[in-house]
């Protein structure tokens, strides 16, 4: 399977520890979102920081990109999740890039289904980028098309975040029943993460301009997040009679109906 479908797979799963011991750090907290960066035209060696900034993972844009350049920067990405993105509106050597060093494609509505012909994508992640107003129906047949989706992605890289962009979150996760990742700004406060995390997004995509320094800065702000409260809704009380409450039986006036009982 691929390493970033299965961290999302396991966000927020607590380990239980074995019978009779107890975990060794009681403090240590899971992150309730992953944190990945696009990194198509930076040097070498920046990727290399990348990959130890505490990031899940990495995004490489496939237009005008060779296999040769694929392969370096795969190496400098020190095993980290690295991931495509194809072109939707035309087929082309991009395709050719899908190969066993790829742990997951991110492609949208008008890649052609020719783009498959002939690759082992059993074990890649598959990330369909849709637009946040996709109509609901299309979002629920999400999980039934091939080449089966893992993911769903949407942009929210505009000026200001609103409780409009909430619900359209909100909403995506809940129809398509898949993990929400976002493209966002590199700037996001503590609130605008917590906003994103309890609208069901799962994993916070930054942009190629984002600094080493900013990515770690967004890890950090992330894993710092207050642990997510679960909604429970309310249970059913049964309603149990008390023993020795119950009401003496009513004496019937066997009489002549006028209520004396003679």
């Amino acid at each position: 399977m691929s390493k970033l479908i299965d961290k999302l797979n396991n966000l927020n799963k607590t380990d239980l520890p074995a019978m009779g011991f107890r975990k060794a750090d009681p403090e240590e907290k899971r992150a309730s979102m992953l944190v990945l960066a696009e990194i198509s035209g930076k040097p070498e060696d920046e990727i290399k920081e990348i990959a130890n900034s505490g990031i899940a993972g990495v995004i490489i844009d496939s237009a005008g990109l060779t296999a040769a350049a694929l392969s370096r920067c795969l190496k400098n990405t020190n095993n980290l999740a690295a991931g495509i993105s194809l072109p939707g509106s035309k087929t082309g050597s991009s395709f050719k890039l899908i190969s066993d060093g790829i742990d997951f494609i991110v492609f949208d509505v008008k890649l052609p289904m020719a783009a498959f012909e002939g690759k082992e994508i059993k074990d890649t992640g598959k990330i369909l980028s849709v637009d946040a107003g996709i109509e609901a129906g299309l979002l629920r047949s999400v999980h039934d098309v091939y080449p089966g989706i893992d993911a769903v992605m949407i942009d929210l890289r505009i000026s200001t975040l609103t409780m409009e962009n909430m619900l359209s979150c909100r909403r995506v996760s809940d129809f398509s029943g898949q993990h929400t990742v976002a493209l966002v700004n590199k700037s996001l406060t503590a609130t605008e993460l917590m906003a994103l995390r309890n609208a069901g997004v799962k994993a916070l995509v930054l942009p190629q301009d984002t600094t080493v320094e900013e990515m770690k800065s967004v890890v950090d702000a992330v894993s710092a997040l207050p642990r997510q409260d679960r909604k429970k809704g309310k249970k059913a009380v049964a309603l149990i009679p008390q023993l020795g409450m119950a009401p003496a039986p009513k004496e019937e006036d066997e009489g002549d109906g006028d209520g004396d009982g003679e």
